[in-house]
């Protein structure tokens, strides 16, 4: 049995053994797909990388909710929320809560979050009128110590106004005003202004100038109004009382016109005492001008001295008092004489001037125990004595102690008469 060898067409091979099957080579087409399919999955591969990359599978961010009373127009999946312009994260979700606000979650950057304080709040707002919405979060003037985190609850976001909103209300004006009578009003309003055109200018021109004048003036307005609402509160705690003279006005105005008879029989009578006064004073108008000039100094010092006025009705009312109920004890002290008059030194002067005084009356026991001698600039001598206190066996004799140095020729004349006269007067 002889055993043949086979060559391949491409070149000098052995041929298989026997009893093995033969390896067929891969096609050129089929290794081409397996590359095709092996390139569509990487390609495939990285923009799943991608994506996921994107929604920050990877990296997953701070999940945080927002509510507002709605989500707003073109609000989507994904929209941006930013931080002072800065985007620090995206919407990851959208749903309503309940019949009035919506509910969406939001996945703030972990790089980003240190920069968000607690109590931020949000605004969804729209770069142009027809423009996707994104939240936009607004940090407070007083910006929490702590910052925000996983679960959080932002307050309320405000909705800007949306173009929807603005439609709606001009809708609902439109169809609120008839066009006949809008038509009028044009009509009556164009020929109101027309030819006034100057008029209309200079009154701009007015308005302009007076608020012009007007803003330096806004601080001190802004500070006015701020004092507003204490003077309203004054005024609300006084309604009451207000209201009460109100009432009684009206049963003042009831007396009136119930006595209506007698008030026009008492003005007639008043205009006749005002024109008979009125002829009076024509008549005496110069008299009574110089009367009351001439009173005019006895008036003045009468309410200079005015303050005695009380003093004296009450002193008077006590000695009255003590006439009719106390017994009044009068103490009797022989004092020093003082020095006796002399020409000029106590000629009568008119200089008092201490002003007005009670002099210590009513009296009372405090005010009785150590008031004294008044001294008045009247001429007379002032209240001293050459003894300040009776000294027997001096040398000096008593008379001349008690009334001066004239005394001693007083007591010679005295010695000339009986002893028993002496001794009287001594006594």
């Amino acid at each position: 049995m002889s055993v043949l060898l086979q060559t391949d067409r491409r070149g000098d091979a052995p041929a298989p053994k026997a009893g093995k099957a033969p390896r067929r080579p891969m096609r050129p087409r089929l290794r081409r797909q397996l590359l095709g399919v092996l390139g569509l999955l990487v390609v495939l591969a990285i923009i799943a990388t991608v994506i996921l990359a994107y929604d920050q599978v990877f990296n997953p961010g701070v999940s945080a909710t927002v509510l507002a009373p709605r989500a707003g127009l073109l609000m989507n999946k994904g929209s941006d929320v930013t931080l002072n312009g800065v985007t620090v994260g995206r919407v990851t979700s959208i749903t309503p809560d309940g019949y009035d606000q919506a509910r969406l979650g939001i996945s703030l950057s972990p790089s980003q979050v240190g920069y968000i304080p607690a109590n931020v709040r949000a605004e969804i707002q729209a770069p142009t009128v027809f423009g996707p919405k994104y939240l936009n979060l607004v940090p407070p003037a007083k910006p929490s110590a702590q910052r925000v985190h996983a679960g959080q609850v932002i307050e309320p976001a405000q909705v800007s106004t949306e173009i929807d909103t603005v439609f709606s209300s001009l809708v609902s004006v439109l169809n609120s005003v008839h066009p006949a009578k809008l038509s009028a009003t044009l009509g009556a309003i164009s020929t109101a202004l027309n030819g006034q055109g100057n008029k209309l200018g200079d009154f701009i021109g007015q308005l302009n100038d007076y608020l012009h004048k007007l803003n330096p003036s806004l601080p001190t307005l802004g500070r006015d109004l701020s004092l507003a609402p204490p003077v309203a509160s004054t005024y609300a705690a006084a309604t009451p009382d207000l209201i009460k003279t109100l009432d009684n006005l009206r049963v003042t105005s009831g007396t009136l016109t119930s006595q209506q008879a007698q008030f026009d029989a008492f003005l007639i009578d008043l205009t006749g005492f005002s024109g008979n006064a009125q002829n009076f004073l024509a008549d005496n108008g110069s008299s009574l001008s110089r009367t009351l000039a001439t009173l005019l100094p006895t008036a003045n010092l009468l309410s200079y001295y005015s303050p005695e006025i009380s003093c004296l009705a009450a002193s008077t009312q006590q000695l009255n008092k003590i006439a009719v109920s106390d017994n009044l004890i009068l103490n009797a002290v022989i004092s020093p004489a003082t020095k006796p008059y002399s020409n000029p030194a106590n000629l009568p002067v008119v200089g008092a001037a201490s002003g007005p005084s009670c002099y210590g009356g009513p009296l009372t026991k405090a005010s009785a125990a150590h008031w004294g001698r008044v001294d008045f600039n009247d001429g007379t001598s002032s209240f001293f004595s050459t003894n300040e206190a009776l000294t027997p066996g001096s040398g000096v004799s008593l008379s001349q102690q008690l009334f001066g140095p004239a005394a001693p020729a007083a007591s010679a004349a005295a010695s000339s008469g009986s002893s028993g006269s002496s001794a009287k007067k001594g006594h």
